[in-house]
């Protein structure tokens, strides 16, 4: 890299790189331009995206737009399917950290859903509602939530698996 001509002032330089060059010339008074993320990126600091983006399968529409809903009101992000083919397309489409299944899906749609989770979203968590509390060996869920216990129950499991995670 050859030498800069006097006539080239630091502010063009902050223009060409501003994570280099984080300061811009404001007459004699400097003022830092780098956003506190860069810094705190650099030093290790840097918080992730919440972990609160869930899907939630089941046939029921009142139902899943219910706890869809609950759920909004305790900071998560819910989207809802209500069919094997529209939680297909948004396993496929989406990013969800949970998937929630209803006890009102077939153990078929179960099934299917459960394997195009862990094909498509291997991190991903799966948490199922039942009306029994005998866990499903066979889709092995992360958590199994009693339909009885109702919004908190879910909450509860939601919060303890993704802190698990």
């Amino acid at each position: 890299m050859g030498s800069l001509s006097p006539a080239v002032s630091s502010a063009a330089l902050v223009c060409i790189h501003p994570l280099i060059f984080p300061f811009e010339a404001a007459g004699n008074n400097r003022r830092r331009i780098a956003p506190k993320a860069t810094s705190q990126a650099r030093q290790g600091r840097l918080r992730t995206a919440p972990r609160n983006r869930v899907l939630i399968v089941g046939k029921i529409r009142e139902l899943a737009l219910y706890r869809a809903e609950v759920l909004r009101a305790h900071g998560f992000a819910a989207t809802i399917s209500h069919s094997e083919t529209e939680a297909r397309t948004a396993i496929r489409g989406g990013d969800f950290d949970v998937v929630v299944l209803s006890y009102t899906l077939s153990n078929d749609a179960v099934e299917e859903v459960t394997e195009l989770v862990r094909q498509h979203c291997p991190d991903c968590r799966l948490i199922t509602i039942s009306d029994t509390k005998y866990r499903d060996a066979k889709i092995n869920p992360d958590a199994n939530v009693l339909a009885d216990d109702g919004p908190k129950g879910l909450i509860r499991a939601l919060r303890e698996t993704l802190r698990r995670g």
